[in-house]
């Protein structure tokens, strides 16, 4: 992701489930964009959908289990960074075995993204709070950001 350009090549891009945010320093997060930016074709869109920080402080725990066709799933949360980062530590039990998963990634606020988004080159950067297109306000279930190359 970070190497991966091809100018000028793509109508649109997109990244969903939380694929976005995965190198610690910020830096590499942004070479992602600017690469995305200088791969679409001019007037071409780019989609983002993402856990938003603000989603994920109005419910925030720590910890959460839950059962599902007979596997146990237990996940623990660590925020650092001043809010910034998370890591979840997944423990998934069926039976006797037993598996363990640590997955870490930026957060990033709908303003936070936006202005990223600018600074890579993008405009008219839209904000939704689901897939179809709803506000992104205290009922926003993920944060959904289009935007465009100019």
């Amino acid at each position: 992701m970070r190497r991966f350009c091809r100018p000028g090549a793509f109508d649109a891009g997109i990244n969903m489930f939380t694929a976005f945010g995965y190198f610690k320093k910020p830096q590499d997060n942004q070479r992602v964009l600017l690469n995305l930016h200088r791969s679409l074709k001019p007037g071409g869109s780019v989609l983002l959908e993402l856990m938003g920080k603000e989603i994920l402080a109005r419910g925030f725990r720590e910890r959460e289990w839950h059962e599902e066709n007979s596997t146990l799933f237990l996940e623990e949360r660590k925020l650092s960074q001043g809010w910034s980062w998370i890591e979840s530590r997944w423990i998934l039990i069926k039976g006797t075995k037993r598996k363990e998963f640590v997955i870490s990634h930026r957060l990033y606020s709908a303003r936070e993204l936006s202005e990223l988004l600018i600074a890579c080159g993008f405009h008219n950067v839209r904000v939704f709070g689901d897939l179809g297109g709803s506000d992104y306000d205290q009922n926003a279930k993920r944060l959904v950001i289009a935007a465009q190359k100019a």
